[in-house]
């Protein structure tokens, strides 16, 4: 199974000298699918206002899903973005949310199940067990099945079914709302998006003392795929995370007044396709079913660790405290967005904020998803990915390539030519004109060995990283008065010989982050949702 998933890697990887589609592929923009899951004919149950109080668990979970992936704001500027036609009338229109999306596609699709705990709380009442979906526009919640079957989700975790949670979230993702644009490349995106997802919930929860627990990867997917009735070749569970407002002691004490547990059960309601096509692509789909169909169950193996730098001859270079953030995580939420090439060379980058954004960068949010059964813990195994940066206007310091190192915080140059004009070059699309970039970081990893030790949901693994990685780095941006841009249209091997430690050892750029001050005088549709 994990030769799929190689093989889909390798053609992700040479996508910009052999394209992964046999013939030329273009969007149908006119049959595309919506932005958002919609079941017919079942009620909305508004959430109340979020905050994190402890003793309200339903509005901390309310407060997480809406500063996370409600609709925020109506996205409306002029900008090089060559797919926003169209997005002044209203069929058109395209909505922020608090966590980034490539092509702001939003695939993810969030289911809530909860056991007797979230009926117990003073605040859940009338909230029955069940499972519920997240009504991304309206901030609701509608019931697919009425009863607990929490227990089933605990199994499929490998979980005790008598101490473990019974409330937890499940994140799908619907292929087609990615890849009727995207293509082959879709699962590639997807992934990430699942992980910006993932890593806004993480820091959002450590930033309101909210115990919340890693997502896991490894679980039964086809049995809580048949429990939300899905066909896992158009819609299939990636994520599952435990909440943290579970009591066992409750659910004994409560169950047996209240619905049981049922195996059988299974959501049966329709859901309303816009598409009149639906496509699916061979290699995506390999890739995907290989991952559904794998042990659920992370093998004992241990984590590849990112190449080492390869030594120079100069020393490295110390980078000053990061800068204090300007706005607080929540104002960053409710104002994230990409830059889409308005970025300006007028205003260097301070090298205090290039040392808030590489400390970002590499302090992603705990997503270590080898969650041993019964435990719900994950081991502290190490980042997978690291980072490099282009930089092209910094105060401070010298324009360049570099290798940034953690434990230090410091810059190690990487031999070769500067920035410009090379960033240009490697880059496939016209959306941004790097040199103005102040500075552009570049995710890095060693794929086919993260495959090797862990098997083909490997993939989601390394992806999700990643996803948290740009989150993070978008977060820290927005925090600080910055624009940033994430891009996976670019010349991977280019980028990975110049980098240094190229194919011939499995170093691999799956990203690049481009940061820096935009254009001054820029005019923005304000639509904000309150």
């Amino acid at each position: 199974m994990t030769g799929h998933v190689h093989a889909y890697l390798d053609a992700v990887l040479r996508r910009a000298s052999v394209p992964m589609e046999g013939e030329v592929f273009r969007p149908d923009w006119a049959d595309g699918p919506r932005s958002h899951k919609v079941y017919e004919g079942l009620p909305a149950y508004p959430l109340p206002p979020g905050d994190a109080s402890p003793a309200s668990p339903l509005t901390a979970l309310s407060g997480m899903l809406h500063d996370s992936y409600a609709w925020r704001s109506r996205r409306l500027r002029i900008t090089a973005d060559p797919g926003q036609g169209g997005r002044e009338r209203y069929g058109g229109a395209a909505w922020g949310r608090g966590s980034a999306a490539g092509g702001g596609l939003y695939p993810c699709e969030i289911y809530w199940v909860t056991g007797v705990t979230g009926a117990g709380h003073a605040d859940g009442g009338g909230v029955l067990p069940g499972v519920y979906h997240y009504d991304q526009p309206g901030h609701a919640v509608r019931r697919l099945i009425t009863g607990d079957v929490s227990a089933r989700v605990s199994r499929a975790l490998g979980f005790d079914t008598q101490t473990g949670p019974d409330q937890f979230l499940l994140v799908t993702v619907r292929f087609w709302q990615n890849a009727f644009k995207y293509a082959e490349f879709s699962y590639h995106c997807v992934t990430m998006d699942l992980g910006c997802l993932l890593g806004t919930w993480q820091t959002w929860a450590a930033a309101h003392d909210v115990p919340l627990s890693p997502a896991a990867l490894w679980f039964d997917e086809l049995d809580l795929n048949r429990l939300l009735g899905l066909d896992p070749a158009d819609e299939s569970v990636l994520a599952v995370v435990p909440l943290p407002w579970s009591e066992p002691d409750t659910r004994r004490r409560v169950a047996p007044t209240s619905p049981g547990p049922d195996p059988g059960l299974q959501a049966d309601t329709p859901v309303a396709e816009r598409s009149r096509a639906v496509r699916h692509f061979p290699q995506a789909q390999s890739a995907h079913l290989a991952a559904v169909e794998a042990p659920p169950h992370l093998p004992p193996a241990p984590s590849p660790r990112l190449s080492p730098t390869s030594p120079t001859d100069t020393a490295p270079l110390p980078l000053p405290p990061p800068a204090p953030p300007r706005r607080d995580l929540s104002a960053s939420l409710a104002t994230r967005r990409s830059s889409f090439g308005l970025l300006s060379a007028e205003t260097p980058l301070a090298a205090e904020e290039l040392a808030a954004l590489l400390r970002a960068a590499t302090e992603t949010p705990h997503l270590r998803t080898d969650v041993r059964p019964g435990t719900g813990k994950a081991s502290g195994t190490p980042p997978l990915t690291g980072v490099a940066v282009f930089v092209n206007h910094v105060t401070d310091v010298p324009p360049g390539v570099y290798a940034y190192e953690p434990e230090a915080h410091a810059l190690t140059p990487i031999p070769g030519p500067g920035p410009h004009p090379f960033l240009q070059d490697v880059y496939t699309l016209n959306n941004y004109n790097l040199e103005q970039a102040a500075t552009v970081l570049v995710a890095r990893a060693r794929p086919h060995a993260v495959l090797d030790a862990t098997g083909p949901r490997g993939y989601r693994l390394l992806n999700a990283e990643i996803g948290a990685l740009a989150q993070s780095v978008y977060l820290t941006a927005t925090a600080h008065g910055l624009s940033c841009g994430a891009a996976l249209g670019f010349d991977y091997e280019k980028m990975a010989n110049r980098l240094g430690k190229g194919p011939e050892n499995d170093t691999w750029p799956l990203l690049l982050l481009m940061t820096g001050h935009e254009r001054p005088t820029q005019a923005e549709f304000d639509a904000r949702l309150t």
